[in-house]
This record gives structure tokens, C-alpha cells and sequence, in this order.
């Protein structure tokens, strides 16, 4: 963008989501916007009770207590990363997975606060080696870029009891990781002519099964049910030893198909949800290939508020990124030394 005020359009200028919204996805395949914040909780029971009070002092939103995932929550808040229902929903949703400091600090300033700060995140793998650090935050951005979860594209059967996860927590979390689960029993006959990626399959069952069987002759690998969990609770990590009958060339195969769905995916506009409409998209930070400064939202033109005008270049900040950005500018001029001049 050449000219100052155009720079100044774009810098100043907010996406339309607000702040306490996020990119819902429903059944038929379109974004709705904006989506209320929810809050589900995890952690002992006395703690889900104060941060209950909390919400309600700050008058958000809370989901019932359970011990299952529900598919109103944006925001998991946990006292430990470890390998729940919730935990396994949320990331694979994309959704914010924070910490209870996240509460007390907005407590403390009296409204809700920006969630980054507070977000679980790190290097390396948690206590037990179950969970890396860096997921929750790698499946929330890729859902803030395309508005899609970590099952985006893939189809599943399944065949035999699953126990830990249980169907319907398995149930519950490709289907908020955008996935599709074609069949929980046979016959599965139909399905073979379709794109089915994986079968998960219950532990014991025999290579000489004859649904296995058919499995192997049409070429659909088979994976026990923590392939998927680890996928998701593990990102980039190796998934080889949860797949059945030595199928692995099928099973990288399929996973990388998965990935390239994700890459692939289209970066819907945060605020009206369409991907087709014939008006210039901002990507936040750049250009949707390298976002150093931004966090790769993308939002048409005129659905900014206030709309853009003259955006050939140059970069664009959503309103989250462009106040971060602002706050940072102003904590670093505020710690450099004031020189005073003589006279």
C-alpha cells in the first residue's frame, strides 16, 4: 500500500469479530459469526465452583458441569494439561485451552481479558509424556486461519468396542474436529467405494477377522483409537506403533492426506463466513503465506469495521493483533530512559 492514509485505513481499522467471539462452524458446512464465549471448566470440584463465581461476577457464559465435552464451549479453562475428554475436544476443536490464572487476572481487572497470555503452551511434553506442549496453540490456529479442526476431511468406521477413549467420546471429538464418522458396525460394504481414510479398530481383534480383512483388500488402514488421540494430543510426533496389521504405508498415506487437507482448506472470512465472494481478502500479518506479526485471520474487505479501502498491499492487522501490537509499542517506549537536554 503506497499511500500514508491507505496505511492508516488498514492499521486502524477492526475485524468485525468481537473479541468475545468466535468462528462457528455448523452441519452444513458454513461459518456462523459471531459465536458467543462459553467457558467449560476441568480441574477439582471446589475449584470449578470459584471459577463458576468468577464467570458469574463477569457475567460469562458457563457450560453445565460434567465431565463430558460440550459443543458450546470456546474456552477450556484447566489446572493441568492431561489427557481428559475435554482436553481432547478442545484441541482437536481448536479452541482456547487456558489456564485458571486467566480468570483470576480478569477477575482482578474486572473484565475478560486477552486470552493468549493465559493459553497453555510451551515446548516439549508435559508430565507423563502424554501431551505436547505446543498443541493446544498449533489446532487454535489452525482453526482461527481456516475455521477448521484437526479431523478436517477425514473419514472413519469403526469396528469392535472402543474403551479408553469410549465411542462416544471419540464421537464427540472428531465430530468437533471436523471429521465424519461413516459407521460405529457393519456391514460396511457401502462405505468401500467411498474415501475412507481410516478404520479404528478395538484392540485383540485378529488379522484373520473377516472385516479385516475386507479392510486390507480395499486398501483402508487400520489404527487402534489412540492413533487419533495422539494425533491430536501429540502433533508431529510418531503414530506408528498404534497402527494394526502392518498397514503402515497405508496409515502415512492417509495422515498425509489429512495434512494436506489442512493445508489446502479455504480460509473463510472471519465476519460473514464466505470464501467465494469477488472482494479482496486481508490475511492478518500478510499474505496468508508467512504471518510474522499476525495471527493469519482472514477478512474480506469491506466486512472490516470500518471497511478497507485501497488494499493492494501492504500489511494488515485484525483488531486483536493491531492492539497487541499497540500495547507492546507503548510498554516499549515506556521503558527506554528519558534524556533531558541541557540548555
Amino acid at each position: 500500500m503506497s499511500s500514508k492514509s491507505n496505511t492508516k485505513t488498514l492499521q486502524s481499522s477492526k475485524a468485525v469479530l468481537d473479541e468475545s467471539s468466535v468462528i462457528k462452524r455448523n452441519g452444513y458446512g458454513t461459518l456462523d459469526v459471531p459465536e458467543p464465549t462459553w467457558f467449560i471448566l476441568s480441574g477439582h470440584r471446589l475449584l470449578r465452583k470459584e471459577y463458576r463465581a468468577i464467570l458469574r461476577r463477569l457475567r460469562g457464559r458457563v457450560c453445565r458441569d460434567s465431565h463430558h465435552w460440550s459443543f458450546q464451549a470456546t474456552h477450556l479453562v484447566t489446572t493441568e494439561m492431561r489427557r481428559t475428554e475435554k482436553f481432547f475436544a478442545a484441541a482437536a476443536a481448536g479452541r482456547w485451552i487456558l489456564k485458571p490464572d486467566y480468570l483470576t487476572a480478569s477477575n482482578e481487572a474486572g473484565k475478560f481479558l486477552e486470552e493468549e497470555p493465559f493459553e497453555w503452551h510451551g515446548e516439549g511434553l508435559n508430565i507423563g509424556d502424554t501431551i505436547s506442549l505446543d498443541a493446544p496453540r498449533k489446532w487454535r490456529q489452525l482453526r482461527q486461519r481456516t475455521g477448521y479442526g484437526a479431523f478436517y476431511g477425514m473419514q472413519v468406521i469403526i469396528y469392535g468396542e472402543c474403551i479408553a477413549p469410549t465411542l462416544d467420546t471419540l464421537k464427540r471429538a472428531i465430530r468437533c474436529g471436523d471429521g465424519t464418522i461413516l459407521a460405529t458396525s457393519p456391514p460396511y460394504t457401502r462405505f468401500f467405494k467411498s474415501s475412507v481414510d481410516f478404520a479404528v479398530v478395538s484392540a485383540g481383534m485378529p488379522s484373520a477377522d473377516a472385516w479385516v480383512q475386507e479392510f486390507m483388500r480395499h486398501s483402508i488402514p487400520c489404527i487402534s483409537a489412540d492413533y487419533l488421540v495422539e494425533y491430536v494430543c501429540k502433533p508431529g510426533h510418531p503414530l506408528g506403533k498404534h497402527v494394526l496389521f502392518n498397514m503402515h504405508d497405508l496409515a502415512e498415506r492417509s495422515l498425509q492426506k489429512l495434512m494436506k487437507n489442512q493445508e489446502d482448506a479455504p480460509g473463510s472470512c472471519s465476519a460473514c463466513g464466505s470464501d467465494n465472494r469477488e472482494v479482496p481478502m486481508l490475511v492478518c500479518g500478510g499474505d496468508g503465506r508467512s504471518q510474522s506479526s499476525g495471527c493469519g485471520v482472514r477478512t474480506h474487505a469491506d466486512c472490516c469495521n470500518p471497511p478497507v479501502e485501497g488494499c493492494d498491499g501492504g500489511e494488515w492487522l485484525c483488531g486483536r493483533c493491531d492492539q497487541q501490537k499497540s500495547a507492546k509499542k507503548a510498554k516499549k517506549t515506556a521503558a527506554k530512559p528519558r534524556v533531558l537536554k541541557q540548555r
